[in-house]
């Protein structure tokens, strides 16, 4: 099994970012940070969005995020930045 080290999110959005959405990607899983950075422009150009601003960026995860049941937050910064967090979903146990 490859080891899974960074996430690529891209997200297009209206002129004045006011609606935006997930972009789906090919692959949005990568071994490293710098090949999923690597690919990061590309993957914009071949995504097909049609919005009129699309964002992306390739964020660190932990490999336990991929092992459990987890939640990625995303967001647009004043700045027009993307991002990203991941938010792991409390594991709970039933018991009699």
């Amino acid at each position: 099994m490859e080891h899974v080290a960074a996430f690529m999110l891209l997200v297009g959005c209206n002129g004045d970012l006011s609606v935006c959405q997930e972009i789906p990607v090919s692959v949005p899983a990568y071994e490293s940070v710098a090949e999923c950075t690597q690919d990061l422009n590309m993957q914009i150009r071949i995504s097909g969005a049609s919005d009129n601003k699309v964002f992306g960026t390739c964020k660190a995860v932990d490999e336990d995020m991929f092992q459990r049941a987890s939640t990625i937050d995303w967001a647009i910064s004043k700045s027009g930045q993307l991002l990203v967090s991941f938010d792991a979903a409390p594991q709970v146990v039933a018991s009699r």
